[in-house]
């Protein structure tokens, strides 16, 4: 083997982006401070829903095991309506992908949203690219201490922040941050604080483009959500080729030359470091930066065409982009009927629900009067934000009655009544008779209907099994 054998792994090289303005540009802005004021301000907002109910307005309670999400509670029997949401938006980014490529990536993914906040306070801090360049290349000195200081510091404050806002979803917001401020916040909120902060210095400090590059998983597979349709930046070769930066040289080929200058522009303003000149690649997170750059110097040398845009491989061959196709159709129905199936169970959930296991050990009891009895768990969970007042009954056992421990008020039928406040889970033991001259021998099926005692359409059923000798 030779010894001089190149090396299969190349060493990474510290990309410098130029800071550009643009269409795209005040776009990605625009997203920027609306998805970052939305992700820390929100766990603030207030939102009421009666006495003795966080009154936060997106809280995940996981001591509780509910979510709040405003008006919405989501009980840990309703988690398959999470998964159907995660579905749905790993639905809505393979339509995203089929229809406009990798916008996501470039417009809306965390991981581009605080790169681009940190690269633009390095720009504040240290200056353009050619400064951000040499001064890197310099010997440190006091001046470039104190730059990389205040850069690192606004990093540590930014990525603090995004910490403690995830923190704020999971506990009351103001109270927790004044436990931070006071230091008596306990450990898994200290925890938490402290690993986000660090891994949001890492990925939108020092990693960048790595992480979109190498560790993101999207960038290897969504290639294969795309087809002919899809929109992609494209730089189009038929205005630009051949390129030609002198002007000299420019003037005397005429015809022969390209509108392209080969400035690099496009080049120097991608965050991935992409050349677009060379077609596409799945560095490329179509943030359109490409096309703000080369657009500024069109409208400087006077181009009669623009050299790069979204566009689509069919469009490049002079046909028309078509944006209803089996698969984008595809994608579209399995949303609305993930959507529109949780949607209406969450229209039609009955804000109560009982659970009965009945006891095993004895089956059943023999009363001196020979009458037979059964004893029974149930559990009632109001799901509603205001106290209420339930009536218990069962259905298909004749000659039978129903008692539960600790209860003593019945409705005029004879119903025993329980009442539960909002959000809360209530446990009782039911006795459950059947007198002796039923007659009846062996399993009965039942039913237990539990009925709001003032709104009778708000009720609950459940199903169990009456054992005889």
């Amino acid at each position: 083997m030779a010894e001089n054998q190149d090396s299969l792994y190349a060493d990474w090289k510290k990309l410098y982006p130029r800071y550009q303005k643009g269409f795209f540009r005040r776009l990605k802005w625009g997203l920027l401070f609306l998805f970052l004021g939305i992700y820390y301000l929100l766990p603030f907002v207030r939102w009421d829903r009666g006495v003795g109910v966080p009154n936060q307005a997106i809280l995940f309670d996981l001591p509780a095991r509910k979510f709040y999400l405003f008006d919405l509670v989501i009980w840990p029997q309703d988690i398959f309506v999470l998964a159907g949401l995660l579905i749905s938006a790993a639905l809505g980014l393979f339509l995203m992908t089929a229809l406009a490529g990798r916008v996501f990536c470039g417009y809306i993914c965390f991981q581009t949203i605080w790169t681009d906040l940190y690269l633009y306070v390095e720009y504040l801090v240290e200056g353009n690219r050619k400064k951000r360049v040499r001064l890197d290349a310099e010997p440190w000195s006091a001046g470039k201490l104190m730059k990389k200081l205040v850069k690192h510091t606004l990093w540590l404050v930014i990525a603090l922040a995004t910490g403690g806002a995830f923190v704020f979803y999971f506990a009351d917001a103001p109270t927790l941050f004044h436990q931070f401020l006071t230091a008596t916040a306990p450990f898994a909120a200290w925890f938490t604080l402290l690993f986000l902060t660090i891994t949001t210095y890492t990925m939108a400090g020092i990693a960048r483009e790595q992480v979109c590059t190498y560790m993101c998983p999207y960038a290897r597979f969504q290639g294969a959500m795309f087809d002919d349709n899809t929109l992609i930046i494209a730089y189009h070769p038929e205005h630009g080729e051949p390129r030609e930066s002198n002007r000299r040289n420019r003037k005397e080929m005429g015809e022969a030359v390209g509108e392209c200058i080969d400035c690099n522009a496009c080049v120097t303003v991608c965050p991935t470091g992409v050349d677009i000149r060379q077609g596409q690649q799945y560095e490329c997170i179509t943030c359109g930066l490409c096309i703000d750059a080369c657009d500024e110097v069109a409208a400087a040398v006077g181009m009669e065409h623009r050299l790069i845009s979204y566009t689509s491989l069919t469009e490049m061959t002079g046909r028309k982009t078509r944006w209803l196709r089996p698969r984008t159709l595809a994608y579209s129905a399995l949303i609305l009927l993930l959507l529109g199936g949780m949607a209406y169970y969450l229209a039609t959930r009955p804000p109560v629900e009982m659970s009965v296991i009945r006891h095993r050990q004895p089956i059943y009891i023999t009363l001196s009067d020979g009458s037979i009895q059964n004893n029974f768990t149930i559990r009632v969970l109001n799901m509603s934000p205001t106290p209420r007042t339930y009536a218990l009954e069962v259905k298909g056992l004749e000659q039978s009655t129903l008692s539960l421990a600790a209860i003593d008020r019945f409705d005029k039928s004879g119903r025993p009544l329980i009442s539960i406040q909002p959000g809360k889970v209530m446990p009782y033991t039911a006795y459950l008779k059947q007198n002796k001259e039923s007659g009846g021998k062996g399993a009965k099926n039942i039913t237990f209907h539990l009925v709001d005692s003032h709104e009778t359409d708000i009720s609950d059923i459940y199903d169990s099994v009456f054992i005889r000798p």
